[in-house]
């Protein structure tokens, strides 16, 4: 009974893994790391190619085992072997060249920035909050949203400066912040009523009235157009 059940022990852990990593070109991927998985028994194995970009496991219980191959720079690769005894799976893979994000993507920790951006705004820290949104605008550069916010700071700083030549140029810079998001997207109403409210501000009274009828024009009995219509009025009496 011994030698039976030390047979089937040996049998369950006779097989073997191993196989070569190389990118498209045919050259070997050194360091490359291979994770093999058995969830049958809950089973982990791990290992690294060599500079010809060899790896092997042994020991290898048999059954199917999930495999991924992993290198820096390249994207990774899934796949699946079977192992026995009888069977020991030689793998030939190739690795392709990660290619980065997409130009103009949207970096993934973008929430985490804006998060961060805005709680420096709400805290009334102003020169803090544009220096946030304009690294946001440098990694996010189709994000228009991104302009929106910049407009509203100048703004809200302008409001707070007492020097009226300072005043003026963040009232310029909002403007020119507005401008870019309706340069990416005219049909975006509220650019187009900030852009209105700034010009009041400002004192350019016709481009502010132009801006709130293009509003109304384009965008009759909605509430941006109220929005627009009463501004208007203000501008009127």
């Amino acid at each position: 009974m011994a030698l039976a059940l030390a047979a089937a022990a040996s049998a369950q852990t006779a097989g073997r893994i191993t196989g070569i990593i190389k990118d498209p070109d045919g050259k070997a991927i050194k360091g490359a790391t291979v994770r093999a998985t058995n969830d049958a028994v809950n089973a982990h194995m791990t290992s690294t190619t060599d500079d010809k970009g060899r790896f092997a496991m042994i020991g290898v219980r048999s059954g199917r085992w999930g495999i991924v191959a992993e290198a820096p720079n390249f994207l990774p690769l899934q796949g699946a072997a079977d192992v026995s005894s009888s069977n020991t799976p030689v793998l030939l893979l190739t690795l392709q060249r990660d290619p980065g994000p997409m130009p103009g993507a949207l970096a993934k920790t973008i929430g985490e920035d804006v998060a961060a951006a805005e709680a420096l705004h709400k805290a009334g820290r102003y020169d803090d909050a544009i220096s946030a949104y304009q690294a946001i605008q440098a990694k996010n550069a189709r994000l228009t949203a991104v302009s929106l916010m910049l407009g509203t700071l100048y703004r809200e700083k302008a409001a707070q400066e007492k020097d009226s030549a300072a005043k003026q140029a963040l009232l310029v810079r909002a403007i020119a912040a507005y401008s870019d998001v309706l340069k990416a997207d005219d049909t975006n109403a509220r650019a187009r009523v900030e852009l209105g409210v700034t010009q009041m501000a400002a004192g350019n009274l016709d481009a502010a009235t132009k801006s709130f009828q293009d509003i109304i024009s384009a965008n009759p009995k909605t509430t941006v157009a109220a929005e627009a219509a009463a501004h208007l009025q203000e501008i009127r009496k």
